[in-house]
């Protein structure tokens, strides 16, 4: 298989040498703003590597426009490995008119050879189930969180919605998990967060796992609510750090660390993604 990587990715690619050749997309961009790419000669199998955010529309034609590319080449096989999916936060109709955009995506990406798409945790899993002709494989790096998270003694999440990730990572760590919970006083309308199941925070370590980080108000408003319960400490492991507007003050200001992965290059990522990628990708082969 041909390992197919885009320059902001190939720190990525580099870590599944030996599973075959890393070759590197050419890009181009128009002084209109359009974009083109041109593949090298290839095999009948590629994995194609990229990071489509920052960027994310850019970096999506482009990656429309390889797999056409690979497609017209003849390619019969195509495993997308890309950390990040983008759109996934609309994983369903919120509102009369509105498009499902991480189907959109995914249909669109189902219309080329594609086999297999290898990514890192999906805002929702069941978005993997929109296209069912595309192997959608969801990676959680529990594992190696919970090796950065060591001594904490309950892990939370901010919702329901990312109660499934923090019950991967208290598994990995032998630990309780439970999740927050709003409240509004009817008097004042201030809401407060508390955690399902009167789990006690006082005097313990605490981790909040989630998904993104964009401006950083839904994990530090737990992370001050899990203070405000007794806290020793909070720490936060969250996949996909965007750290958009004032988020890295925001955050800084109130968690004792904050842990992320590459996915998105950013300052706090201790956790590099290629490894977990290249044991799927071998999976796959």
């Amino acid at each position: 298989m041909d390992i197919l990587a885009f320059q902001n990715a190939f720190d990525i690619a580099a870590e599944f040498e030996g599973l075959g050749e890393v070759k590197q997309v050419e890009e181009r961009v128009f002084p209109d703003g359009e974009v083109l790419v041109r593949i090298p000669p290839v095999g009948r199998e590629v994995a194609l590597v990229l990071r489509l955010y920052p960027n994310v529309n850019d970096n999506f034609v482009k990656l429309v426009l390889a797999l056409d590319a690979l497609s017209d080449a003849g390619v019969q096989r195509v495993v997308l490995v890309a950390p990040y999916l983008p759109y996934t936060r609309q994983d369903r109709r919120f509102r009369p008119g509105e498009p499902i955009s991480s189907k959109a995506l995914l249909k669109i990406l189902g219309g080329y050879p594609i086999s297999a798409v290898v990514t890192l945790d999906l805002h929702k899993p069941y978005v993997a189930d929109y296209v069912p002709r595309v192997a959608v494989r969801n990676l959680y790096p529990a594992t190696e969180y919970a090796e950065r998270l060591s001594g904490v003694d309950v892990v939370v999440s901010p919702d329901f919605g990312s109660v499934h990730r923090a019950e991967a990572v208290a598994k990995a760590l032998g630990v309780s998990h439970t999740y927050f919970e709003k409240y509004r006083d009817r008097e004042t309308g201030a809401i407060a967060l508390y955690p399902r199941h009167d789990v006690e925070l006082r005097g313990k370590k605490v981790a909040i796992v989630d998904d993104i980080l964009s401006t950083g108000g839904t994990l530090v408003d737990a992370c001050r609510s899990a203070k405000t319960l007794g806290a020793a400490a909070v720490f936060a492991a969250v996949t996909h750090c965007q750290l958009l507007k004032d988020a890295r003050e925001r955050v800084r200001s109130c968690l004792d660390k904050l842990i992320c992965t590459d996915s998105i290059l950013n300052e706090f990522a201790e956790v590099r993604v290629g490894p977990i990628l290249r044991r799927e990708l071998e999976r796959l082969l």
